[in-house]
């Protein structure tokens, strides 16, 4: 993986990860209840590593098809 994918990767886990902790800890934004830090940071963690595994499996899928072709 090269540093632009990882800084994707970071962008994507920001976005997606605020949108589904506003989602999932509604209740916390509202002042209701208390933050539940594991579940938030596996909040942000998982659209990163979703993000990176899809890179990951796209670019191996250019290499298999590129060295098939040669």
């Amino acid at each position: 993986m090269n540093s632009a994918t990882i800084k994707k990767g970071f962008v994507v886990a920001l976005l997606v990860g605020t949108i589904l902790l506003i989602i999932n800890q509604y209740d916390v934004l509202a002042g209701n209840s208390e933050l539940r830090v594991i579940p938030a940071i596996l909040t942000y963690l998982t659209p990163f590593f979703v993000f990176i595994a899809g890179q990951y499996s796209a670019s191996r899928e250019r290499v298999d098809k590129d060295s098939s072709v040669s």
